[in-house]
């Protein structure tokens, strides 16, 4: 397979993860791209801002990936821009060999990814996250240092924060939040938010607050 050299869009923290990544995976970095004007010509992890977004289609680069932790905004890049998007993989991470895996994706150091799963487009799974067997992880969502269990899945832009973890065969609808540490026990429905073990939204804690007072 031959070296890639690749352009990353944002060139903030999470941007500086992903150079880390390609450069481990045994890639080159293209430069970063920002629509940021400040940051223009500065040096981030010893990687030159060439310039705005809309400067990649004239640049060298063979391909790109969003380095950019909000969903949205990875969804709504990836949709307004015709460019051959790579998919980076940490060479510390552990990805079963019949994986899907959708263009954009980036797997960080740590992941653990079990047969029979299937990883949508510009999806992050962050340091350390897992996906069990035959899981389902949706386009643009984000998997933060979390887990999800055999059968489990996850809709488009699910955002999972910090040492949360989605139970068996359990589903958690689109653009649904699940809150740091929390278990989730039932279908979540999407655009919801929830927190604590056991799961639960937040008109549901609300409701409860009020029968108990």
């Amino acid at each position: 397979m031959s070296k890639r050299n690749i352009a990353i869009i944002g060139a903030g923290g999470h941007g500086e993860v992903v150079a880390s990544v390609i450069l481990a995976a045994g890639d080159s970095v293209a430069g970063f791209y920002a629509d940021v004007p400040s940051i223009w010509g500065s040096v981030v992890a010893g990687i030159p801002v060439i310039g705005p977004i809309s400067e990649i289609s004239s640049s060298r680069c063979s391909h790109a990936i969003i380095g950019i932790g909000a969903n949205d905004a990875r969804k709504r890049i990836a949709q307004e821009l015709d460019i051959e998007w790579a998919t980076v993989m940490h060479p510390f991470s552990w990805v079963h060999p019949e994986t899907e895996i959708g263009p954009g994706t980036l797997i960080c150091a740590g992941v653990i990814v079990q047969p029979g799963a299937r990883i949508g487009s510009h999806v992050i799974l962050n340091t350390k996250a897992s996906v069990d067997h035959h899981c389902r992880v949706g386009d643009y969502a984000h998997i933060a240092v979390a887990h999800l269990a055999g059968g489990a899945s996850i809709a488009e832009g699910v955002f999972m924060a910090l040492s949360s973890t989605v139970l068996p065969k359990v589903h958690v609808g689109a653009w649904a939040t699940v809150g740091a540490g929390a278990v989730v026990k039932k279908n979540v429905e999407p655009h919801s938010t929830v927190v604590g073990n056991p799961a639960q939204s937040l008109s549901e804690l609300r409701a409860r607050h009020k029968v108990a007072h």
